[in-house]
């Protein structure tokens, strides 16, 4: 018996020292800006984690509404960190809803990009209703006259 809980006690350790953990003021949490300079400072460090850590801070904290532009790009940056790290299926996750849910232009701009990237690299990723706006051009008939 003490065995076991010996090993419950151990791994219980083990599990909640490799999460993430992020350190925000009761100063920086009223401005996500400073949040997403700090998860931009451990982007740059290669601390993936702790990035979207901040980011995902930002997702859970900040009403979409109020923040649309913080919060928009906090998806486009959990995406593009999960880019960075070759897990193209969850990082096109976050960039659909960025392109889905928002009306701020820059990220949305940027995370077609990154999803053509993805999908340049990995075809099979593609979706069968994906078109590619690229290989077309579209011209706009007026049927007014």
């Amino acid at each position: 018996m003490r065995f076991c809980f010996f090993f419950i006690i151990l791994g219980s350790i083990l599990i909640t020292s490799c999460a993430s953990t992020i350190n925000v003021s009761e100063e920086e949490k009223r401005y996500p800006k400073i949040i997403a300079e700090k998860a931009y400072t451990e982007f740059n460090e290669k601390r993936y984690k702790n990035a979207i850590a901040y980011y995902q801070y930002i997702l859970d904290n900040y009403d979409r509404n109020l923040f649309p532009k913080d919060v928009a790009w906090a998806y486009y940056e959990i995406g593009f960190c999960y880019y960075y790290q070759s897990k193209y299926k969850k990082a096109l996750s976050y960039f659909d809803i960025v392109m889905r849910e928002f009306t701020v232009l820059p990220p949305k701009v940027l995370a077609q990009r990154v999803i053509d990237d993805i999908y340049t690299k990995k075809p099979n990723l593609k979706p069968m209703d994906y078109i590619e706006t690229n290989d077309y051009n579209i011209e706009v008939i007026n049927d007014e006259d």
